[in-house]
């Protein structure tokens, strides 16, 4: 009797043990955003100040549009390293076809949603139909969209953008930017169709077992390639923005938002094991990632420690990820 409740004792307080640690390597993330917030609290008075807080909204609101779409291809078990060239090659076709072609300034900018869109769509076909690794179909993507980027614009950067077209993202709602507008309700719209819809059902169901859901007679290679599109017009959505905000083009825009995108889903709990996640996670992921830019900018950390505090972020976020697992294996 003393052995059976010895070893019912120990099972408890390992069951205890294992629910900490679970706890303490899904939390550990946002545990770190609240240190970093109380930090900043005390070093930067300018820290909790609306116009500051409307600045980080601002900035995110271009990687946090992606995010969106880069959530959607990691539910389903799939990623998109493209976005950032995708974006640069939106931009340099939709303002090509406004400044040389003398497109109409409405038609150039659906022109940069489709483009996003079409990137996308062949990325879901390549990875879904041909069976190549989304890894290597995206990576090879990037320099073809970043290449075109560069045949396209010669180099050159581009100014002197159409007025409707340079006010249609650049315009503010009281003291909101349209950006931000934007990818509110598109996280919100988002989080609504993958919990409430048949849709967003079939995502978490082919990322977790698409052997499964191939049986239970959901198309794997539709939900995909939908996917895929989805991230690409959202990337042309955001490209639209940002280029009517600065009202310029330039080669390298876009430059390292894959990194950025990857990097809010992930620190917001979507597993890259796929069939695990939500928008609302990445919604955080994305503030938390803004957070952190801004708050190096205000302490004047130098800018090249700041791609390490980001690659060290992400690190933590998918070992903790990993580690969680591992638990839950147990």
């Amino acid at each position: 009797m003393d052995r059976i409740t010895a070893e019912k004792v120990e099972l408890a307080a390992n069951g205890k043990l294992q629910k900490a640690a679970s706890f303490l390597a899904k939390y550990t993330i946002y545990i770190v955003f609240l240190i970093i917030v109380v930090i900043m609290s005390f070093v930067s008075p300018v820290f909790f100040k609306l116009s500051n807080f409307m600045n980080i909204l601002l900035q995110s609101s271009y990687i946090g549009i992606i995010a969106i779409g880069m959530t959607l291809v990691i539910l389903v078990k799939e990623i998109d390293l493209s976005v950032g060239s995708n974006l640069a090659l939106c931009s340099a076709v939709g303002v090509w076809l406004m400044l040389f072609s003398g497109l109409n300034p409405i038609y150039g900018m659906i022109s940069i949603v489709l483009v996003g869109a079409m990137v996308g769509f062949i990325n879901g076909v390549a990875t879904t139909f041909l069976r190549m690794p989304a890894f290597i179909v995206t990576l090879v993507m990037m320099q073809i969209a970043r290449g075109l980027t560069l045949a396209i614009s010669k180099g050159r950067a581009w100014y002197m953008m159409p007025g409707i077209f340079k006010q249609a993202g650049a315009f503010d709602i009281g003291p909101v930017a349209i950006s931000v507008v934007i990818m509110v309700l598109g996280f919100a719209i988002g989080q609504v169709a993958l919990s409430r819809t048949i849709w967003g059902q079939n995502i978490y169901a082919v990322g977790s077992n698409p052997e499964a859901a191939n049986i239970c007679g959901i198309n794997n290679r539709r939900i995909k390639i939908i996917s895929f599109t989805w991230c690409g017009a959202l990337v042309g959505v955001s490209s639209f923005v940002l280029t009517s905000r600065l009202s310029s083009f330039y080669p390298g825009i876009g430059t390292g938002f894959e990194f950025d995108a990857i990097a809010a889903v992930v620190i917001g709990g979507t597993s890259l094991y796929g069939g695990e996640g939500s928008l609302i996670g990445t919604f955080i992921g994305v503030l938390i990632m803004g957070v952190i830019n801004n708050a190096m900018n205000l302490i004047g950390v130098d800018p090249y420690w700041v791609s390490v505090v980001k690659g060290a972020v992400i690190f933590l976020a998918v070992l903790a990820d990993s580690i969680r697992k591992i638990i839950e294996r147990r």
